[in-house]
């Protein structure tokens, strides 16, 4: 299921969601769902939006949730894109293993010297070692300030 809004363009590009909202349409432009699967499982998923919050920060409100209830945890990642190259690495929610959905907001300043952002998001499953961590195809959604 993919939502936007009002003067918002989506695409799903080679494992990717590309969401894009124009300056001064949407307050947030809504994402997802990204599912991450191991084994043949679907493990986690996750969906939300990512907002503009005063020209300040870069907020991705984010929810996710256990779809195997086998005990390993889950979580999101975060990731800001900005056009002038700036580019903030793996913000995390915390880890959970809850079978409903459990909300989180991943939130960065604006970079003053960009106009536009992109905030990369993808559901991961931690599996316990030597299983490294697996996680979902990136929702890649953007706004413009």
């Amino acid at each position: 299921m993919l939502r936007t809004s009002p003067g918002t363009a989506a695409l799903t590009t080679g494992g990717i969601l590309l969401v894009t909202a124009m300056a001064g349409s949407a307050s947030a432009v809504g994402w997802g769902s990204v599912t991450v699967s191991y084994d043949g499982k679907a493990r986690a998923t996750a969906h939300g939006d990512f907002r503009n919050d005063r020209n300040i920060n870069a907020i991705n409100k984010v929810m996710s949730k256990d779809l195997a209830a086998d005990g390993n945890t889950i979580y999101t990642s975060g990731q800001w894109y900005f056009e002038n190259g700036a580019e903030v690495h793996a913000l995390n929610t915390p880890e959970h293993n809850h079978t409903y959905y459990v909300t989180h907001h991943l939130k960065h300043p604006l970079e003053p010297t960009a106009k536009s952002v992109r905030g990369g998001t993808r559901a991961c499953v931690q599996l316990g070692w030597p299983v490294p961590d697996t996680c979902s195809a990136q929702a890649l959604p953007a706004f413009a300030y």
